[in-house]
């Protein structure tokens, strides 16, 4: 399980040609926890989800539990049998994020 509270951007500056530099606040928790993987990072904050789901139980006492794909999600995902995720747990809320491949 991944406890962390969010880092925030202190500061944007443009460079030009279409790049940014953005300066970020971390706590150290944020960083080990990135375990060095520096590359192919997304930024994302609550407030840009835009669309919603459900997440359905099925089974014994509801213990199966399923996220459900937006219609608006599903062109273009191969199904797969395993699909990397995360959890990362704030004082509020849990983020899933899942990495499905593209056809």
């Amino acid at each position: 399980m991944n406890k962390i509270c969010m880092g925030k951007i202190l500061k944007i500056q443009n460079k030009g040609d279409e790049k940014v530099e953005v300066t970020l606040e971390m706590s150290q928790k944020e960083v080990v926890w990135l375990r060095g993987n520096l590359d192919k990072m997304h930024l994302f904050s609550e407030g840009n989800l835009e669309l919603t789901s459900r997440l359905v139980q099925r089974g014994k006492r509801e213990s199966t539990k399923y996220f459900l794909l937006p219609k608006e999600f599903r062109a273009g995902v191969m199904m797969s049998n395993s699909v990397p995720c995360t959890r990362i747990e704030t004082k509020t809320k849990f983020l899933y994020v899942f990495a499905a491949s593209k056809y």
